[in-house]
């Protein structure tokens, strides 16, 4: 598709000045504090508007923290944590489990747009770890395919954990580790660039337990 006809014109991911001004703790604040407004409103009042449409095309995205979260319907960092347009880069995979492929997108989120923190959010009540839980107990039903490698992964990083909420804890714990031993992400948090963090999403509350 030729997007020039809608008057685009092709752009880098970030422009080299447009870059957050936060620490990996005020990127911590910053959604802490978000995540305080959420449990006291109705609506999420993040930018979406056209204007700032217009302005990440034309200066670029510069957000302030990645998040690697599950893909759970229930779990959306944007509004869990009250932000607009172009505040937080998101990763989203179910159990968020962290392979290959999620592990690029944080090394992009951190190396070329900069992010001062890598935040991994998992919650409770998650079906991807039940399911783990299950298959470790030997009482899974039959997967597929598909899902084996997925819920293999959650088994190996739960081991025999038999509490759910400490389950969820763990594979989130396993998930920040996967990410702090890549070299390149190793290299900015020993340089004071970047923190990797983790993080519970509570999804009978709302609130975000930080770990």
């Amino acid at each position: 598709m030729d997007f020039t006809k809608f008057g685009d014109e092709a752009t880098e991911g970030a422009h080299p000045s447009v870059v957050t001004q936060l620490s990996a703790q005020a990127a911590i604040e910053r959604l802490r504090a978000g995540n305080e407004a959420y449990l006291s409103t109705d609506a999420n009042d993040g930018d979406t508007s056209l204007a700032t449409v217009k302005r990440l095309f034309e200066e670029g995205q510069a957000p302030f923290a990645c998040v690697v979260s599950c893909a759970d319907s229930r779990v959306v960092p944007e509004h869990i944590f009250m932000t607009g347009l172009g505040e937080l880069f998101c990763i989203r995979v179910a159990g968020n489990v962290v392979g290959a492929m999620e592990l690029a997108s944080c090394v992009y989120a951190a190396e070329h747009l900069h992010v001062p923190l890598v935040l991994v959010l998992g919650h409770t009540h998650c079906g991807a770890i039940e399911a783990a839980m299950e298959a470790v107990e030997g009482a899974a039903p039959e997967l597929g395919h598909a899902l084996t490698p997925l819920v293999a992964a959650i088994a190996e990083a739960i081991g025999a954990e038999a509490d759910p909420y400490a389950a969820s804890v763990a594979n989130t714990q396993a998930a920040v580790r996967a990410i702090g031993a890549d070299p390149c992400i190793a290299e900015l948090v020993a340089a004071g660039k970047l923190a990797v963090r983790g993080a519970v999403y509570h999804t009978h509350s709302g609130r975000v337990e930080f770990l």
